[in-house]
């Protein structure tokens, strides 16, 4: 006897409550991401079909992504994929997955220019390659590069540049800016570091083990890679070009002052949906 989608989706809340003690509200979104992910349908389908039935390898294919669940593995690794500022991206355990928090840094891309605009923009420290392909879209006639230093998260941007089929794009292997050109400038750096210091107790969350590490800790209290880009960043900018980096929500005061001592003015702080300060933006000083 086939059993339908609500009796399953009531079946998944309660394994991965009594599994993950996660919480009822994250229980149900879970819930529905699986059983978007095993039966291929957007959400307006289950509002509908409540009573739809699931055939058996659906069922099997739900058990199998409970079993790796179940081990803390992130449902971004699992599928192999996640959603970015309304689009989907590939995913690996090569690259960080994509917190919504990093949406603010197109939010504020966008307030900032028109999507007329000719830039010359860099994500520096692409991952997966999100910010630059949601850029990219957003910003046609704009000319973007997307670097990293690890080669295989590079693997993955690149799968999403042919998967998203933008070709105002160029990806480059890079330790932050070692291999640019010294009169390579941009109009727009926008990256989001590393800045977990090692010593951070959210490290000993089970779920972040699933993600590379180096895409999560920094030296100096999570502060290294943060200080090493302010003081690079102005040799790459064009003068008034413009720095957006993200932080952690209690390193703002140190980052601000950090820019107030280098070459950069209108140093602007922004929040998150939880009121947290987790970007700062500054402009190179204009000469």
């Amino acid at each position: 006897k086939l059993s339908s989608v609500s009796f399953h989706k009531k079946r998944i809340e309660e394994c991965l409550r009594k599994n993950i003690q996660i919480n009822e509200r994250e229980a149900q979104i879970e819930a529905e991401y699986i059983l978007r992910f095993a039966l291929k349908k957007p959400s307006s389908f289950f509002i509908s079909n409540q009573k739809f039935k699931i055939d058996k390898i659906q069922e099997e294919f739900i058990s199998s992504i409970l079993k790796k669940r179940i081990k803390r593995e992130p449902l971004a690794y699992i599928f192999n994929e996640w959603d970015f500022y309304g689009e989907t991206f590939y995913l690996d355990k090569n690259s960080l997955i994509p917190r919504q928090d990093t949406e603010l840094i197109i939010d504020l891309v966008i307030k900032q220019f028109d999507k007329e605009s000719k830039l010359n923009i860099l994500d520096l420290g692409t991952g997966s390659g999100v910010i630059g392909i949601t850029l990219s879209k957003l910003y046609p006639s704009s000319i973007i590069t997307i670097s990293d230093i690890s080669s295989k998260a590079l693997n993955v941007a690149n799968k999403n540049i042919k998967n998203h089929n933008v070709t105002n794009i160029r990806s480059l292997e890079s330790d932050w800016f070692d291999n640019f050109k010294e009169k390579e400038l941009f109009d727009l750096i926008l990256t989001n570091p590393p800045y977990i210091s090692k010593d951070d107790v959210h490290l000993n969350n089970l779920e972040l083990g699933y993600e590379p590490s180096n895409a999560l800790v920094s030296a100096n209290d999570g502060f290294a890679d943060i200080f090493k880009i302010i003081d690079t960043s102005p040799k790459f900018l064009n003068s008034g070009g413009l720095l957006i980096i993200e932080h952690g929500h209690s390193q703002g005061n140190r980052v601000k002052n950090y820019f107030q001592h280098r070459s950069f003015d209108n140093i602007k702080q922004h929040q998150d949906i939880n009121q947290k300060i987790r970007v700062t933006s500054a402009s190179k000083i204009k000469v």
